[in-house]
């Protein structure tokens, strides 16, 4: 063999293990990324943290003090509040379910301990929170769903940002009771809660002058996706606390017709619910719309409400087992 055929191997330089400086400048790009990264998540941990232990020192639940939240709020917290099985009917729903029965009245005429869980305003997933809430401390023999807060029309994109903020309001709920600050502070004395089992009573009478606003056809109305999820969850969970679910509707020419009625009693029959609408009722118990309402046809006043609740007594008492807790 020649020596020009033998082949020899160069010893690597220092130069040639050199890492590129295109690699270097990734690799340092990377790390700083990473670094960003964790920065951001280590900020956003300290703060849930902090509004964590916020949350825990003024939260209205804890403290047992349901005057110590926005009006808004009141029913729901006092609901909450509640001592452990006392509330054998449960109503829940938005201002309609906070007019539609009274407790007191059904205490008096029947013995049936019921309790209105309601908030002006209350969307379809606050209603499922609030109701998951309440069943660990209470075990209604019976929830009545007021079906606005199911069928009220709201846009989808809303109804999203609704579910979305209640879930944040839900982990940090000094973000929901956050202007407890100036009763804690002691700035402002909150006012006292003296509302009756969450029911609203309205003395004033302001008629209803429009239309017949239930005229029978065979449409159906609109009712969101999301509403239907949260109703369906709210459905479930009943089933899972075998607790029955029945279906309201408060007279209210503002926000019922005949379309909603249709689509809601589809639900019904579809999942084998009572479902109560007074709207179709209204001859039948005699609501009588320049007497029966504080708004225009908004919400009833005291005067439809005992006409309301009275048929719900009945209802109940031909159903349910219910106690009377009247010699208590």
């Amino acid at each position: 063999m020649q020596d020009s055929d033998v082949k020899t191997t160069e010893p690597e330089t220092t130069e040639s293990k050199k890492i590129p400086e295109k690699d270097k400048t990734d690799t340092s790009k990377t790390r700083k990324k990473a670094l960003g990264w964790l920065e951001i998540f280590g900020f956003l941990l300290t703060f849930s943290v902090i509004l964590k232990v916020m949350s825990y020192a003024i939260d209205p639940v804890r403290t047992d003090r349901p005057e110590m939240v926005l009006p808004r709020d009141k029913n729901v917290t006092a609901a909450l509040n509640e001592k452990s099985d006392t509330m054998d009917v449960l109503i829940i729903g938005d201002s309609e379910a906070m007019v539609v029965a009274s407790p007191q009245m059904m205490m008096d005429e029947a013995g049936i301990s019921a309790y209105n869980c309601n908030q002006l305003g209350q969307r379809s997933f606050d209603t499922y929170l609030f109701t998951q809430k309440i069943l660990k401390k209470q075990h209604p023999q019976v929830i009545l769903l007021e079906t606005n807060v199911i069928a009220q029309p709201t846009m989808l994109k809303t109804e999203a940002l609704v579910t979305n903020s209640a879930i944040i309001n839900d982990l940090f709920p000094v973000i929901r009771y956050h202007s407890n600050w100036r009763y804690l502070s002691g700035l402002e004395e909150p006012e006292a809660y003296d509302v009756e089992r969450g029911y609203e009573k309205i003395e004033v009478v302001d008629p209803y002058n429009g239309e017949e606003y239930m005229v029978e056809t065979e449409e159906r109305g609109d009712i969101n996706c999301i509403a239907i999820y949260n109703l369906d969850k709210i459905r479930k969970l009943c089933d899972e606390k075998n607790i029955p679910l029945v279906l309201i509707s408060s007279p209210s020419p503002v926000n019922m017709n005949y379309p909603k009625h249709n689509t809601l009693q589809d639900y019904a029959d579809k999942h084998g619910l009572d479902f109560i609408d007074f709207n179709v009722l209204k001859d039948e118990i005699g609501i009588d719309w320049s007497q029966d309402t504080g708004d225009a046809g908004d919400h009833i006043n005291c005067y439809g409400a005992e006409k309301t609740t009275k048929y719900l007594i009945n209802y109940l008492e031909e159903n349910y087992d219910l106690p009377d807790h009247r010699e208590d």
